[in-house]
């Protein structure tokens, strides 16, 4: 596998990490994310999903499934997206 996938890839994680720490959206790129009545769930002020620990969580997972797809399959890389 070409190594600018494995980049590709670390460049996902690393950003959805740091949107995590910053308490943006984790599926809107310009989501920020106010508390809910006080709670410690937050709701995205853009698209309205309510994000929680185990959403960021969901989303690294799904990023870490697709990666180990196109390891393990290279020729759907590009049907992976």
């Amino acid at each position: 596998m070409p190594s600018s996938e494995q980049e590709k890839f670390i460049e996902e994680v690393t950003k959805l990490v740091d949107r995590w720490s910053s308490k943006l959206c984790a599926y809107c790129n310009d989501g920020t994310l106010v508390s809910i009545d006080g709670m410690l769930d937050f709701k995205c002020s853009k698209c309205g999903k309510t994000m929680n620990p185990i959403e960021y969580l969901r989303e690294i997972a799904n990023l870490v499934f697709k990666y180990r797809e196109k390891l393990t399959n290279p020729k759907k890389l590009h049907n992976i997206d």
